[in-house]
């Protein structure tokens, strides 16, 4: 029974006993059209709801901002239904483009009607099981509720940054072929040096010419390995202000360049183990290859910011989580007491390049212009530079990046310059 017809109930039951009180036939008489009314609809009610419905997702993995078209087909496989709601249940980061999730229909049995639109949708994981249905007489009194499994699941991605490779070369590497160059003597491209010909060794790699030089001698060349590094992916995903918006701004900033980085990594065949750091803490350990991304993609589409945890609980992960020949990406904003953390991870043997989004930077670009905010962000801003300068001295590898400047740019430029240093 909804409202409209409890409602009317009531009037017509108040009527009733004000005719009986005051002994007036007449208003009795004014409850006789409100009880047909009712009698008429609880007559056309329905008596049960037996729908089916299957969905159809265009795509099921798809990126941020990309338009999906989806389709559910409801079969009326009872009998005929006056009066029917229909209503997709939609998340509220999701927002219909064109068509329309709910409509209102009569639907006679066996009867076959869709629901049909095109939506976007934030990053994220999105899962439907059901649809709502409600049948009602034509009057609209009385109601049956229902809901319809059918079920569905798309992944929204991060949009990817469109970067080329960078030149990061981490001093130690697995013992196994890969991409990366090793400085170690062995079968590759590159050439390494020379040293004194041994019994067993290639004559294609006999220097011909320096042999010439020296009548009775013979040389060997000798190419650079090549090995697969070991990258482990960290994720700041703590809340370390109150600022929403700029702490957002960048944690989304974060996510599209933890995505193009595995994807870089997983195309040129290296390892990597990944890891969100948050109030909820996701990981995954060590893999390769398209399997290894698809879940990395299904992670960071569902990668949110949590609680502000001290970093210090990183140590409890790292030994577990990444061998001690890999190398640390980690991008985090910085938090004010997380230098220790990085020079313990420093002391365990890993190497540590941290990409930090600069919310100094950012914060500055809101503000408008007055001296009292000029002041504050250049007392802040020495702040962030002694920490950076703090972490530099301990040995890990700063790129401070400022999110409104591409990062293609950024990581060339610097990494550039470690790799001629030989720190990375």
């Amino acid at each position: 029974m909804t409202n409209k017809a409890l409602c009317l109930v009531c009037l017509i039951c108040g009527l009733i006993l004000s005719a009986l009180v005051v002994r007036d036939g007449k208003l009795l008489l004014l409850a006789v059209p409100l009880l047909i009314y009712l009698i008429v609809g609880l007559l056309q009610a329905p008596v049960e709801i037996s729908l089916s419905a299957h969905r159809t997702i265009e795509k099921v993995n798809v990126v941020t901002g990309e338009p999906i078209q989806a389709r559910v087909a409801i079969r009326n496989d009872g009998g005929a239904l006056r009066n029917l709601y229909l209503e997709d249940t939609l998340s509220p980061a999701i927002r219909v483009l064109e068509g329309k999730d709910c409509q209102r229909l009569s639907l006679p049995a066996g009867a076959v009607t869709d629901l049909q639109y095109t939506f976007q949708a934030a990053r994220g994981l999105y899962t439907w099981a059901a649809i709502h249905a409600t049948a009602s007489d034509p009057l609209g009194l009385f109601e049956i509720k229902q809901d319809v499994s059918a079920f569905g699941e798309i992944l929204v991605r991060p949009e990817p940054m469109k970067l080329r490779h960078i030149p990061l070369e981490p001093r130690l590497t697995l013992h196994a072929p890969g991409p990366v160059s090793a400085s170690l003597a062995g079968s590759g491209t590159e050439f390494f040096g020379i040293r004194e010909y041994r019994p067993g060794d290639s004559l294609r790699r006999v220097n011909w010419r320096l042999a010439a030089r020296h009548p009775g001698a013979r040389f060997t060349n000798e190419y650079e390995r090549e090995e697969i590094a070991d990258f482990g992916l960290i994720l700041d995903a703590r809340k370390l202000t109150n600022t929403d918006g700029m702490e957002q701004a960048l944690f989304e900033s974060a996510v599209r360049a933890t995505t193009w980085l595995s994807e870089i990594f997983l195309k040129e065949g290296e390892r990597f183990a990944y890891l969100t750091f948050g109030e909820r803490m996701t990981f995954l350990f060590p893999g390769f290859g398209k399997k290894q991304l698809n879940l990395i993609m299904r992670n960071l589409a569902s990668a949110k910011q949590g609680a502000n945890l001290s970093l210090t609980y990183l140590e409890y992960f790292t030994d577990r989580l990444f061998s001690n020949r890999s190398m640390l990406i980690v991008l985090s904003p910085l938090g004010a007491h997380d230098t220790e953390t990085y020079a313990r991870l420093r002391g365990l043997g890993y190497g540590v390049l941290l990409i930090s989004p600069d919310p100094v930077d950012y914060i500055r670009r809101m503000l408008p212009r007055t001296k009292i905010n000029d002041w504050a962000v250049r007392a802040a801003r020495l702040e962030r530079h002694v920490q950076l300068k703090q972490l530099m001295k301990l040995g890990v590898k700063v790129i401070d990046w400022q999110v409104n400047k591409p990062l293609e740019l950024v990581l060339q430029r610097e990494t550039r310059y470690l790799v001629y240093r030989g720190n990375l």
